[in-house]
């Protein structure tokens, strides 16, 4: 993690779940997040972008800025996606598992990203490796409101921390949905708010919709028949108000 302020006795708020141009499906540059995380009073961010870390320079970006920002790094393993969080170097691993190990061993830590949004159901063995569980996704739902769910009360009944971040692949979406804690001085503060549960996740604007824009925003940086039948494919679903999952 990267810190550019130092924060005391006050409520702060973390989105921990943001994509920058550096992804393959969005075009938001990093000071156009950084605008929109101080415009929506967030006292830091996650870059999060899919299959690497933030690049190096965020320290003085950070300092500029008066925010933290946690590098970070959202990875697809045969489980679904899982979001890394306080990276100190790139990670290898694309299974789950040992992709968690990997993690471990930096000091991070290890979230499994909008449980339920793809996948229908998670190896519990591997579930309770993970340090939290996103819970407030803003391009998904929160999974603390879903009532009557025995695979959602399974679920976070194995994992006791919590996560919260917009997803945003736009940089308006930024600072959505946020990570919200009482006072913390360091990088491991918020490290154990996030591993114990003892914050808030907050949304203020769920937009499940924007997934097909940035499947677009994808297909015009790296277009390829496959990425316009996936365009089309998941437009049909969203026109048809088809849902995703069984929940």
């Amino acid at each position: 993690m990267v810190s550019g302020i130092r924060y005391g006795e006050r409520p702060v708020k973390f989105d921990l779940h943001i994509h920058s141009h550096r992804s393959p499906d969005s075009f938001s540059r990093i000071d156009s997040i950084l605008g929109y995380a101080k415009k929506r009073g967030l006292s830091g961010i996650a870059l999060t972008d899919h299959g690497m870390i933030a690049p190096d320079g965020l320290e003085s970006i950070a300092r500029d800025n008066g925010l933290w920002i946690i590098r970070g790094n959202e990875i697809q393993t045969e489980i679904g996606d899982v979001l890394a969080l306080f990276l100190s170097r790139p990670v290898e691993s694309r299974s789950a598992e040992s992709l968690i190990s990997e993690i471990h061993d930096q000091g991070g830590v290890a979230v499994l990203a909008h449980p339920f949004k793809y996948a229908q159901a998670y190896p519990l063995r591997i579930v309770e490796k993970f340090d939290a569980i996103e819970t407030v996704n803003g391009r998904w739902k929160d999974l603390s409101l879903i009532e009557d769910n025995q695979k959602v009360t399974q679920l976070l009944s194995l994992v006791r921390g919590r996560c919260a971040g917009s997803d945003a692949h736009f940089a308006p979406e930024v600072g959505r949905a946020y990570w919200e804690t009482e006072s913390l001085a360091s990088p491991e503060d918020l490290k154990r708010t996030i591993r114990t549960g003892s914050g808030q996740a907050v949304c203020s604007r769920y937009s499940p919709w924007l997934d097909e824009a940035s499947q677009g925003v994808k297909f015009l940086k790296q277009p390829s028949a496959r990425q316009l039948a996936r365009v089309m494919y998941w437009t049909m679903r969203r026109l048809t108000f088809t849902p995703r999952s069984g929940l």
